[in-house]
């Protein structure tokens, strides 16, 4: 097949509405986001923050200041110029409260931007701060072009201008989306396929089913027995990631009965995580300990970790002194129900009741930011740095009104952390400062983490995927067919 000649087609976990970075913010619409827009900064195989549309970031102080320096000589699908000005014109966009961006509040740590010359911005921070550069490689540091916002603003969701691999070619709503490669791409010799075809198909039956049809050649989050059956089939490949993240169970401390520490610690006690996985996920995804994923270079096992114990979860309840029971919500599927079940019958085990709600993603998501539940079932697939997945999940300020802190927890120690955590330069010293983190989750209990989000991608053996990037998505950029 000759070079840039390829076709590609990837069946989505789920539908999406719009690419426009106020709105990006999972695993899916970042695969789609990431074939139209290139961020400032990515990640590779190892999880570390590396240059994209920067060449470079520099602090010339303790990272209250940052110097993010472009490369040269690149442009937007519309031939406008990748500048200091487009840049700062993307990010007060992000900024500005009107516009209601899902990043808001990442970026709080942003007392302004401006562009030094053409080709340099500067970023002034509130306070000393390491995490900028993983920042922009997040959704806050996708670049779409100013002038294609501009003549029209509240289509560019849908008609996105950026500097990525691939031009939209075309959207038709909850059926597919089209890209065909950009012949001015600024990576010599990328892409390698001339065209990508993004399918959302909800149902994993149906994903799984396409693939086998031959239908489509790679689908998302397979089944953990689909992919068990098809790993070492000679027409499939799996690519599992090491995850950035992890999925956990979120407990209400402002609510009863959760806003008593001992049943927290009681719960933990009672979930008997590693069979949980063995018999749910057939051993595919790793036990977790911690919002760190073991992708993340931040990720160090948590010592003492509550284990199961049936006992020690019966002596916490016996201390309560009354009956324990409470809602357990999750969102409208068939694993995430089978889930909630097994986990009811063992807290019965040991004397709690639990009802199970089942809800859809939207209202489930509003829920979860509005505190309105008593313990949920989440997946959070994780970030580049640690601060971009602790800070606003367990920081005090963040623990009233509508936030990310969704259990409403305040620790004044782990304010006291998170705060060392972001303001620390060295990488050796943001490892301990954050092992000292996942060891005071582990005491206090706001979430109990299950499984790390070792995100599964399977696909025909004739893809080859490029670089296996921890936050389990394809950079299509790198992508061939044979």
């Amino acid at each position: 097949m000759p070079a840039n000649d390829g076709t590609l087609s990837i069946a989505l976990e789920s539908d999406f509405q719009s690419l426009d970075p106020l709105r990006v913010s999972n695993m899916v619409e970042r695969q789609v986001a990431l074939a139209v827009m290139d961020p400032l900064f990515d990640i590779d195989s190892d999880g570390n923050v590396v240059p994209m549309l920067a060449e470079s970031a520099n602090t010339p102080d303790d990272g209250s200041t940052w110097h993010v320096a472009l490369r040269e000589g690149v442009r937007f699908h519309d031939d406008t110029p990748l500048d200091a000005d487009a840049v700062v014109f993307n990010i007060e966009r992000l900024r500005d409260p009107a516009n209601a961006c899902r990043c808001l509040p990442q970026l709080d740590n942003i007392a302004s931007v401006r562009a030094v010359d053409p080709l340099t911005v500067e970023f002034i921070m509130h306070g000393p701060d390491a995490v900028l550069p993983a920042l922009l490689a997040d959704a806050p540091g996708l670049v779409l072009s100013p002038t294609a916002i501009r003549s029209d603003p509240n289509g560019i969701g849908t008609r996105p201008v950026g500097t990525g691999p691939f031009r939209l070619a075309s959207w038709e709503p909850g059926h597919r989306v089209i890209v065909e490669r950009n012949p001015g791409y600024w990576q010599p010799g990328k892409p390698h396929l001339q065209r990508v075809t993004f399918l959302p198909l909800p149902n994993e039956d149906s994903r799984q089913a396409a693939l086998l049809a031959g239908d489509v050649d790679v689908i998302q989050s397979p089944h953990t027995r689909f992919s068990a059956q098809y790993a070492d089939h000679d027409g499939y490949r799996l690519m599992t990631g090491k995850g950035l993240g992890s999925v956990f169970l979120m407990m209400n401390t402002r609510k009863p009965p959760f806003d008593d520490v001992r049943v927290r610690r009681a719960i933990a006690h009672a979930t008997d995580r590693p069979t949980f996985v063995k018999a749910l996920l057939q051993d595919q995804y790793p036990v977790s300990d911690s919002l760190l994923g073991p992708g993340s270079w931040a990720y160090t096992p948590v010592p003492g970790y509550p284990a199961y114990s049936p006992e020690q979860a019966k002596a916490l309840l016996a201390e309560v002194g009354k009956p324990v029971s409470f809602e357990i919500s999750v969102i409208n599927s068939p694993f995430t129900a089978l889930s909630a079940q097994a986990l009811q019958q063992m807290w019965r085990d040991v004397g709690i009741e639990t009802t199970i709600r089942q809800t859809e993603g939207a209202r489930f998501m509003a829920d979860a930011i509005n505190h309105e539940f008593q313990m949920s079932m989440f997946r959070f697939v994780g970030r580049a740095d640690p601060d971009l997945n602790l800070y606003r999940a367990f920081h005090s300020r963040y623990a009233d009104g509508p936030s990310s802190n969704y259990t409403g927890y305040a620790n004044p120690e782990m304010d006291a952390l998170l705060e060392q955590g972001r303001a620390t330069m060295e990488r050796g010293e943001r490892v301990r400062t954050y092992a000292k983190v996942s060891q005071l989750l582990a005491s206090d209990v706001p979430y109990l983490f299950l499984f790390g989000t070792t995100l599964q991608t399977m696909m025909r053996a004739n893809v080859d995927p490029g670089p296996n990037i921890p936050d389990g998505v394809l950079r299509l950029q790198d992508v061939r067919v044979q």
